[in-house]
């Protein structure tokens, strides 16, 4: 795997990804969030599937107006042509979902936890988290 940090960007197949994000907005969110969200505790998450939830939780965040310091061009090109953006509930919660079992039970949980990084992927994943967190679900009503 092209990996050359901890963040959620910070390798290939998150930003292919991100590639394929700029081509069909909230539909790709919504696909690889909600395979990943209801996900069993016996269903394998592979690192590829775990790379791609990890990105759709951090466009979530920032669609959410949560972003991470250091978020590609190409989302924030998107964020700033589609601003203002109003979440469907649901992704925040699929979101939430997805980014706590990648954290806790996936394959790139595993590959993160053999290496010296592993406390700053969690600590990297885990202010996804909190970022996610912040993102009021009741209060929103009008869904893109």
């Amino acid at each position: 795997m092209g990996t050359w940090g901890v963040g959620s960007f910070e390798n290939d197949m998150a930003l292919d990804w991100l590639f394929d994000f700029g081509e069909n907005d909230f539909r790709l969110i919504d696909r690889t969030l909600a395979g990943v969200a209801h996900l069993t505790d016996v269903d394998y998450l592979d690192v590829v599937e775990a790379s791609e939830a990890l990105a759709a939780a951090e466009c979530v965040a920032a669609a959410g107006g949560f972003p991470a310091t250091n978020i590609p061009e190409d989302l924030q090109d998107w964020l700033d042509e589609n601003s203002p953006i109003t979440l469907k509930p649901d992704y925040v919660v699929m979101a939430r979902k997805a980014t706590a079992r990648v954290q806790s039970h996936s394959e790139l949980q595993e590959l993160w936890d053999d290496t010296d990084e592993t406390e700053a992927w969690h600590t990297a994943v885990s202010d996804l988290l909190h970022r996610l967190s912040q993102i009021p679900t009741q209060t929103i009503d009008s869904p893109i």
